[in-house]
């Protein structure tokens, strides 16, 4: 008979079987890097929780066939711990997915203790499963916006994207000066404010601050976040971790920002940590690193603190994954939808994504 079970050391061989897979990779040659990978974010990160553990469909026949990844953070509401619980990634053999295994392993996961479970990275079919299973939309945050860097560079990347596949296509030296003006305008450093690297004391020092803003809000520690930030720049992503602490003119912090900036291609904004009022500042400093590294354009998702200063600079929207939300407590699930939770994707799924053949991560 199946059965879903918790994850076991064992079991890992199988999962980055499942992964490669799905992925298209050749089993032999991930496993290694893979297995090394899940052990670490799947058993042994700081935050593991054995109540709240990885899930795996097991079959009596072909053995581990799904599994469902568990990553399990610490919150606080107001002044009482809350545990959230970030869902994925989600595998099925092929094999087995007429048989509903997706939707059991969710509905195992969402009837598990935790006080909130959140996923930012769901596909349509995970998405319409999650609803099914008593989860809601997070509307705000399945919205992206978009703020272009390098108009020329932009457009004839698309272009070259959809005829050629290229990447980086060359761009005539006339067309190129209107992005060196574009560049010149942002790479000028915002008049007000400063930046310097953020230290994970700092960012804990910064939520914290903030926590009248946001009552359900990360509980971050040095442990986690060096952990976090390691996995975070050995990650799959295209581009470079940038993390900024942006003070203003009276040396007071006024935010912080994560985000990953790809030469020549895009800045991906993992995290802002700001109040209304300081949003314009620190999102200057933000879109003036994006634009220092290179990027063509710099691309997040919407977040209800950062919807003033966004629609002030005229951000476009684009799509990005479902974003989801699921508690039986009203009162967490009413601060999430009203914008009085810090719930990001440095929490989430979304940079998860491993590189077989990277070396392994070290804390930062």
């Amino acid at each position: 008979m199946s059965a879903i079970r918790p994850l076991e050391r064992d079991d890992l061989p199988a999962v980055a079987a499942l992964y490669a897979d799905f992925m298209g990779w050749d089993a032999d040659a991930t496993r290694p890097g893979l297995v090394a990978y899940y052990a670490r974010t799947m058993l042994d990160h700081p935050t593991f929780d054995p109540e709240i553990p990885t899930l795996v469909f097991e079959d009596p026949r072909d053995g581990v066939v799904g599994v469902l990844g568990s990553n399990v953070r610490r919150f606080a509401y107001r002044d009482r711990p809350v545990r959230l619980a970030c869902d994925g990634p989600l595998i099925v053999h092929p094999a087995h997915r007429s048989r509903g295994v997706g939707a059991l392993l969710l509905r195992k996961y969402l009837d598990g203790p935790q006080d909130v479970t959140a996923d930012d990275r769901a596909i349509d079919q995970v998405h319409e499963m999650l609803v099914r299973l008593g989860g809601e939309t997070h509307g705000v945050a399945s919205l992206g916006w978009s703020l272009v860097l390098a108009p020329v560079r932009f457009v004839a990347g698309a272009f070259a994207r959809r005829t050629t596949g290229r990447e980086q296509p060359p761009v005539p030296r006339l067309l190129a000066r209107a992005d060196t003006l574009a560049d010149r305008r942002l790479r000028a450093a915002p008049r007000a404010g400063a930046v310097e690297p953020l230290a994970n004391d700092a960012l804990c020092e910064l939520i914290e601050r903030l926590g009248r803003r946001f009552p359900l809000r990360p509980q971050y520690d040095g442990a986690h976040l060096g952990w976090l930030f390691g996995e975070m720049a050995a990650a799959n992503v295209d581009g470079q971790l940038v993390r900024r602490l942006v003070r203003a003119d009276d040396g007071r912090p006024a935010g912080s920002y994560v985000l990953y900036v790809e030469r020549h291609g895009l800045a991906e904004v993992i995290q802002v940590v700001t109040s209304e009022a300081d949003a314009p500042l620190v999102l200057d400093h933000l879109v003036h690193d994006a634009a220092a590294g290179g990027a063509v354009e710099v691309r997040g998702r919407f977040e209800h603190h950062l919807l003033a200063a966004l629609r002030r600079r005229r951000c476009r929207t684009v799509p990005v994954d479902w974003a989801c939300v699921h508690a039986r407590d009203p009162e967490l699930l009413a601060a999430v939808h009203g914008g009085r939770a810090l719930v990001t994707r440095l929490d989430g799924e979304w940079w998860m994504r491993p590189d077989p053949f990277a070396p392994a991560a070290a804390a930062a």
